[in-house]
């Protein structure tokens, strides 16, 4: 039977604010004594020492070599590694920016980003140098490779490991670089100091939906994410576990802050042990179960059904885990009641507790707790958050009125990135000068705190935790004269996913008789530019698109509403 923690999360540590992450994970982890695994790569573990001397080593290097100063951008486009945390820590250090690209990119969205945020340099891993190398050599910016072997190599072989060179053919003669591991051997017990309590400083650069829907470059300080591990820390987690032994599995993307803030800083700032993913897998998920102690695990829904699909998700090894946690989209009651008999089957007091939150406001803010959770809610503010639900009017409204979400707290973003650096729009201040993130999102919130979530306002399509921004391929597909306009919206394929659906309306000079064609090009253009998840899995030809009374395209007209049937 769960009980509330009585401690809080000042017993962790009772200062953040104005420590950056790097400051505040010294702070937090100081108190255990002996050195501890802090990261596990591919089953090979790395000492807390062993980390904190590497990221001095970039620290170095991106002050010494690349001149990186207070408020500078280096842009991390890789999938979860090593050297992704290291990174992030070391431009911490300095009072420097981090650009979160997602690794799916394609060259030119890599490079719009780059751009955007006047990043510095950028790191790549070596396996992706053949889709980027003509891009990298225009932008003629310091390139930083690294290989995916280099951290799953114990510490006594590392310095050893080297660059693949068949994947590295495509760079030679193209631009320069620099291998991440002669840049810790360049540097190897080097130290430099950064600005100290230097919480307010932006920290990361992320790409979100904005809260009407068009994707935007968040900026979120080191206070602010740093409120999300303190919030987490001290709401979560009734136990202190033993630094190193304890673990949790970071598969989310830390190049969102869910996967930043649930998956790496509230995992190392709790001692515990960071094991992160390049990719998913069920298969090498369960392994690293077996082989660790697991005290939570932490994703998006449609992880946990590959999971609970899996043979052998069921066992001895789900004893450890006391938590499970779920964002990003909805959870139906029937699937939480299947997954929390596994656990509890299997010697595990944990059960899945869906929670809500946006990039905006780092992610992680509003959730169900083992004490405190009720049925069909994303459950109760975490710590200093706090939730008002908003007519159109943006007056407040009392409980139980549908309007739209906005959270407040030390969590939320310093705004939006623009043009000429500054945070722009994006913050809401009331008349008591509160500043509040107004979501885009529609729900409820009830005497007790719990918040139900109801509908999207803002137009945002989410696909395995992934956001979608139809304005994007909307605006994509603009030039191609066979079309005289698009809608982008939510659908399901066959198995019951969510997929992109595009409505398309023909021009009067296009033969449907090319149809095919049209989608074949509406297809490859996408693929070309966008992500992955963003490319339209069925294209359907309509003769006009819906219109509301103000003329506007009626988007929810053409959303397929998620049934029951599709909730599972």
């Amino acid at each position: 039977m769960y009980k509330k923690p009585r401690f809080t999360a000042q017993d962790i540590s009772p200062y953040y604010s104005d420590l950056n992450c790097y400051e505040y994970f010294l702070a937090c982890t100081h108190k255990f004594k002996e050195d501890y695994p802090m990261i596990q790569f591919k089953f090979t573990d790395h000492m807390r020492s062993e980390i904190l001397a590497d990221i001095d080593s970039l620290a170095c290097y991106f002050k010494e070599e690349l001149g990186l100063q207070e408020g500078d951008a280096f842009s991390l486009f890789t999938p979860n590694t090593v050297e992704e945390i290291i990174i992030f820590f070391a431009l911490n250090k300095l009072g420097c920016i981090a650009n979160m690209i997602h690794p799916l990119f394609p060259s030119e969205a890599m490079r719009a980003s780059v751009e955007y945020t006047k990043s510095k340099g950028i790191l790549i891993l070596d396996k992706f140098i053949s889709l980027h190398a003509d891009t990298l050599k225009e932008m003629n910016i310091p390139v930083v490779v690294t290989t995916a072997t280099l951290y799953a190599a114990p510490v006594v072989k590392k310095p050893f490991v080297q660059l693949d060179a068949q994947l590295m053919q495509t760079a030679e003669g193209k631009f320069a670089y620099d291998f991440f591991g002669d840049i810790l051997k360049k540097y190897a017990g080097r130290t430099i100091e950064g600005p100290e309590r230097s919480g307010d400083l932006t920290a990361v650069y992320m790409n979100g939906g904005g809260t009407t829907g068009v994707s935007r470059t968040i900026m979120l300080s080191g206070t602010a994410l740093n409120a999300v591990a303190y919030n987490t820390l001290g709401e979560i987690y009734p136990n202190k576990y033993d630094p190193g032994v304890a673990c949790k599995i970071a598969t989310l993307p830390f190049f969102h802050a869910f996967g930043l803030c649930a998956g790496l800083l509230s995992t190392v700032y709790n001692g515990a042990k960071c094991i992160p993913m390049v990719r998913f897998e069920a298969d090498e998920y369960i392994e690293i179960l077996k082989k660790n102690t697991c005290f939570e695990i932490v994703g998006v829904p449609n992880m946990f059904r590959k999971l609970l699909d899996h043979p052998e998700f069921p066992g001895e090894h789900l004893k450890s885990v006391e938590y499970a946690f779920s964002g990003g989209d909805y959870v139906p009651i029937d699937f939480l009641t299947r997954f929390n008999s596994i656990m509890a089957e299997n010697g595990s007091v944990g059960t899945l507790m869906p929670g809500y939150g946006l990039t905006e406001c780092g992610a992680v803010d509003v959730c169900n707790l083992p004490w405190a959770t009720k049925a069909g809610t994303v459950g109760v503010p975490l710590g200093k958050n706090r939730v008002a639900v908003f007519d159109d009017d943006k007056n407040k409204l009392p409980c139980g009125e549908l309007g739209e979400i906005g959270i407040t707290g030390e969590s939320i973003m310093q705004g939006y990135l623009m043009p000429d650096g500054r945070a722009g729009e994006g913050i809401y201040v009331d008349a008591e000068g509160t500043k509040w993130v107004l979501t885009g999102d529609m729900g409820t919130m009830d005497e007790d705190n719990f918040v139900t979530f109801a509908a999207r306002k803002k137009r945002l399509i989410i696909i395995s935790g992934y956001n979608v921004f139809p304005a994007d391929i909307e605006n994509l597909l603009e030039p191609l004269d066979f079309l005289k306009e698009t809608c982008a919206v939510q659908g399901y394929d066959d198995e019951k996913k969510p997929i992109v659906r595009l409505y398309i309306v023909l021009s009067e000079t296009a033969d449907e008789e090319n149809l095919e064609e049209y989608k074949k090009i509406i297809t490859d253009l996408c693929s070309e530019t966008l992500t992955v998840f963003s490319i339209p899995r069925d294209i359907r030809v309509i003769d006009a698109l819906p219109r509301t009374r103000l003329e506007k395209v009626d988007f929810l007209k053409l959303t397929e509403i998620r049934t029951e049937e599709h909730k599972t």
